[in-house]
């Protein structure tokens, strides 16, 4: 059992020289609570102590800039290449970090930002690399590593590894993406554009091949899934492309041979007869150029000799077919919706105006000041209608004369009217009725 546990027994347990036989047993018990109070802070102390100690240890993550890093930038690069050596690819890029942080205008920064370009690339961050790479080119033009075509070819290096590759139960290059291959074919026209001549155009050249070989295997593959599925309107496309824009990097015969055999399938004879003649010519060892003298035999025997005025297929892309008419055709299924296609604009109805008859002679001026609107509206009517109203009018006329001179004023006639205003208000409409087709008659008379 070590110290510290037995600082932290229970008091009773710890063998000291007691008090006096004379002193009485609360003094007893008072010192030896006196004694396990002062073990126990011994204890917490020692403690604290172990426990602060740990944990200022564990806290130094940082580097210590006393001790990891050197005093100048050329001790600290140092340091850096000496990690890139020994392969110690993060620790490299922390000392080139520090010389290109904290000696920003030193020689050795320039130097450091390319150590750290080369360790991502060690490490396989290949995207990483390739920006690094592009960036110190544009940031650096006048170093020598640029100047030579170094730092362009590595970048084209960096997307090329950068591109998908079959490794154990993946698909094969050539089933994948090929963007990354398409970025080293950009960047190595960048690196023929401005450094050809330079020391390192024999290795682009080596590398442009192997992209273009990858890529041409693609194309090929692509061609073979549409002929499989007896396509070939879709994979002459591919054929002619890989045929014009891949040559002479070992795939030829098999290019050639491929797109023979599709031309045939769409019935271009002389185009398939002198793909065929041609892949003989060029490759007459190969088992394609042997297998391009049995099509030519059989094209012979088939349709005879090579005709330049031989009917070709319509290759012309297919039109779109318009959409189902709808069963009324004349009526649109949408308020806002147009003509079929192919059909004419109906031509639009004629809108229904109102005829408004033309005033040829000025209105006549009233004589009597209460003539209502309705006369002068009354006079631009027609005659036919002026003499209907007009004999209405006048029959409407006589009945009120009438009714005036046989109807004496009595007593009992104006009891009646006070006791029945339903009776007097239907008489009082009558009469302003016919005071209006007076005074409609009279402007037409005029």
């Amino acid at each position: 059992m070590g110290p510290l546990l037995r600082l932290c027994r229970r008091p009773r347990e710890v063998t000291l020289r007691g008090p006096r036989s004379d002193q009485s047993p609360d003094s007893e018990r008072t010192f030896a609570r006196s004694v396990g109070r002062r073990g126990l802070s011994l204890a917490l102390a020692a403690v604290l102590g172990v426990g602060l100690s740990v944990s200022l240890g564990a806290c130094k993550n940082a580097p210590d800039l006393a001790l990891d890093y050197g005093q100048t930038a050329l001790e600290n690069y140092e340091l850096a290449l000496g990690e890139f050596e020994d392969r110690d690819w993060e620790e490299a890029i922390s000392y080139a970090d520090f010389v290109r942080i904290r000696f920003p205008f030193s020689r050795f920064a320039v130097e450091a930002e390319l150590l750290v370009a080369r360790s991502e690339f060690e490490q396989g961050n290949y995207a990483i690399s390739q920006d690094s790479f592009k960036q110190f080119g544009r940031l650096h033009p006048t170093h020598h590593h640029v100047r030579n075509g170094w730092i362009a070819y590595m970048a084209a290096v960096s997307a090329f590894m950068n591109a998908p590759d079959g490794v154990g139960i993946m698909p094969p290059y050539y089933q994948r993406d090929q963007t990354g291959l398409r970025d080293a074919l950009g960047e190595l026209s960048y690196f023929f554009d401005h450094y050809t001549g330079s020391e390192m155009e024999p290795l682009a050249v080596e590398l442009r091949n192997e992209v273009n070989r990858r890529l041409l295997r693609h194309e090929l593959y692509v061609a073979r899934f549409y002929l499989d599925r007896n396509r070939p309107e879709a994979a002459i496309g591919r054929l002619e492309t890989a045929h014009d824009d891949f040559p002479g990097i070992g795939l030829d015969a098999e290019v050639l041979f491929l797109l023979g055999l599709t031309y045939m399938k769409m019935d271009e004879i002389e185009l398939s007869r002198s793909t065929f003649a041609e892949l003989q010519a060029q490759h007459p060892q190969h088992h394609h150029g042997k297998q391009a003298r049995l099509y030519l035999k059989y094209l012979y025997d088939t349709y005879g000799p090579a005709d330049p005025n031989r009917v070709r297929p319509d290759r012309s892309p297919p039109t779109p077919v318009p959409p189902a008419r709808p069963k009324n055709p004349r009526k649109a299924s949408k308020p806002n919706e147009g003509p079929e296609p192919g059909e004419l604009a109906p031509e639009p109805a004629p809108e229904k105006t109102k005829f408004i008859p033309a005033q040829t002679t000025p209105p006549a001026e009233s004589s009597s000041a209460e003539a209502s609107p309705a006369a002068s509206g009354a006079s631009a009517t027609g005659s036919q209608t002026g003499s209907q109203t007009g004999s209405k009018t006048g029959a409407a006329i006589k009945t009120r004369t009438s009714g005036e001179g046989s109807a004496p004023a009595t007593t009992e006639g104006s009891d009646s009217a006070q006791a029945d205003p339903e009776g007097k208000a239907e008489s009082s409409d009558a009469e302003s009725s016919a005071d209006a087709d007076e005074n409609a008659a009279d402007g037409t008379g005029q």
